[in-house]
C-alpha cells in the first residue's frame, strides 16, 4: 500500500510514533477488517436513523510498542473520514486532570456541534469527589445516541489499557448497547499485551466474545519490501547486498524498518547519482546502532525502575531455551520462583503480568509467551554480563 508523498524529496520513512510512511506493508487482515468494519457503518447503509444490521462489536487491537497499533488507528481515522464517518479519538487518557477524562470524551464526540452538549453536565465527567457514575452513564448516552442520529460514528481509543476502568467501563457499555440497537457506531481499542488482562477486571462480559487482532513483527519478505520500494519509487537503485544489510539491522521490527530506511535515505548524496549501496548502508550504521540502542536504554530503564531487570532476565532464558522462542506463561512462572525462592505464586504472575505491560514479552494468538522485541533480549544478555563484568573488578 503507497500513500503519495508530497514532494519527491522527502524522506519517505516514517520512525516516529504513530506517522504513516510512504510505503505500508503486511497487515492485510487488520486493514481488511477494519475497512469491513467501517463500510458497514458507512452513510449508504444507514436508512431511517438505523443499520439494516447491527455493525461489529468493540474491536481490540493488541501488540508490543513500536509494532504500528497507532499506525493503524491513524489509517482507519483517515479512512473513516474519507467516507464521512465522524471519528472520535481518545488517546493519552492516563495524562488528563482529574475529572476532565468523559468531558475530553464528550468534546470529542460531539466535535463541532457544542449544541449537542447542552443541558449536559460536564461536572460529573469525572470519577472524583463522590460523582454520580449512573448520571455521568446518561448524559454520555445521550451525547452519542444524539451524535449517531447525525452521523456514523468511529471511535479510536488508543493506549487504552491506561484508561480508568470505570470510564472505559462505561464507554464499552453504553457503546455496545447502542450498537446492539442499530447504531451507527463502530469502536477500536489499541494497547499493550495487558490489555488482555486489564479488560478481564472490567465488568463487561461480551468483551470475552470482541473481535482481537494481534499484531507484532513483519515478514522477512514484508520488512524488505518496506525499506527497498520507497527507492524504487523514485528511481534509485537498491543493490542487493545492500538490502540485506539494511534487512540485517531490522529485526523484522517495524519501528526499526523505518529507522534504517530513514537513515539511509538521510545517507544519500544531496548531488549526482544516488544509489544505495554496501558503502552506504555502513555510512548510516553508526547513527542506527546509536538510535537503537537508545531506545532499548529507554525500555531498560522502565524496567529498572519497576525493579524487573533480573527477573526480566530470566523470562527471556526461559523463552530463548524454547526451539521456536515461545513458552507458556505458567513454564516462566515456574522458573521464576525456582530462581527467586522467596517468590509465591501469585507475585510470579503478578511480575509476568508486569513485563508483558512493559512490553518486553508478549502473548500472542497462540496464547504463548514470546520476546516483545527479540533482539532486545541479546541487549539485556549483554547489560547483565556488563554488570557481572563491574561487580567483578
Amino acid at each position: 500500500m503507497v500513500v503519495p508523498s508530497a514532494d519527491q524529496g522527502e524522506n519517505p520513512f516514517a520512525p516516529g510514533p504513530g506517522i504513516v510512511p510512504e510505503h505500508i506493508v503486511g497487515r492485510k487482515q487488520e486493514f481488511k477488517l477494519l475497512g469491513r468494519a467501517l463500510q458497514g457503518i458507512a452513510p449508504r447503509k444507514i436508512k431511517e436513523g438505523r443499520l439494516k444490521r447491527a455493525s461489529m462489536g468493540p474491536m481490540v487491537l493488541i501488540g508490543p510498542r513500536g509494532v504500528g497499533k497507532t499506525l493503524l488507528l491513524g489509517w482507519m481515522e483517515e479512512q473513516a473520514q474519507e467516507m464521512g464517518i465522524h471519528v472520535a479519538r481518545l488517546e493519552h487518557v492516563e495524562d488528563v486532570e482529574e475529572g476532565g477524562a468523559l468531558a475530553n470524551l464528550f468534546d470529542e464526540i460531539a466535535g463541532e456541534d457544542e449544541s449537542l452538549l447542552k443541558g449536559v453536565n460536564l461536572s460529573i465527567a469525572g470519577f472524583g469527589g463522590g460523582v454520580d457514575f449512573h448520571k455521568a452513564s446518561r448524559s454520555y448516552r445521550q451525547v452519542l445516541k444524539t451524535k449517531l442520529s447525525q452521523d456514523p460514528v468511529a471511535l479510536l481509543m488508543d493506549e487504552a489499557h491506561h484508561y480508568h476502568p470505570k470510564h472505559m467501563g462505561l464507554i464499552l457499555q453504553v457503546g455496545q448497547r447502542l450498537i446492539n440497537q442499530r447504531n451507527p457506531l463502530v469502536m477500536l481499542l489499541a494497547g499493550t499485551p495487558d490489555l488482555r488482562s486489564y479488560l478481564r477486571k472490567i465488568n463487561t462480559t461480551f468483551m470475552a466474545r470482541s473481535q482481537r487482532i494481534y499484531i507484532n513483527l513483519l515478514a522477512t519478505g514484508e520488512s524488505k519490501d518496506a525499506l527497498k520500494q520507497p527507492f524504487d519509487h523514485r528511481g534509485i537503485k537498491v543493490d542487493p547486498e545492500a538490502l540485506e544489510m539494511m534487512w540485517s539491522l531490522t529485526d523484522n521490527y517495524p519501528f526499526f524498518v523505518q529507522l534504517v530506511g530513514s537513515e539511509v535515505w538521510e545517507a544519500l548524496p544531496s548531488k549526482g547519482k544516488r544509489r544505495v549501496d554496501v558503502a552506504l548502508v555502513g555510512k548510516a550504521k553508526a547513527e542506527i546502532s546509536r538510535k537503537r540502542w537508545d531506545f532499548y536504554s529507554e525500555i531498560y530503564e522502565d524496567l529498572h525502575d519497576e525493579g524487573l531487570t533480573a527477573y526480566a532476565a530470566q523470562a527471556a532464558a526461559t523463552i530463548t531455551r524454547q526451539q521456536d522462542a515461545k513458552a507458556e506463561r505458567e513454564a516462566i512462572e515456574n522458573d521464576l520462583r525456582q530462581n527467586n525462592k522467596d517468590l509465591s505464586e501469585e507475585e510470579a504472575r503478578k511480575i509476568v503480568s508486569r513485563l508483558q505491560m512493559a512490553g518486553f514479552i508478549w502473548q500472542g494468538d497462540e496464547n504463548r509467551m514470546e520476546a516483545g522485541i527479540p533482539s532486545f533480549f541479546t541487549y539485556l544478555h549483554a547489560k547483565k554480563q556488563q554488570a557481572a563484568k563491574d561487580a567483578g573488578s
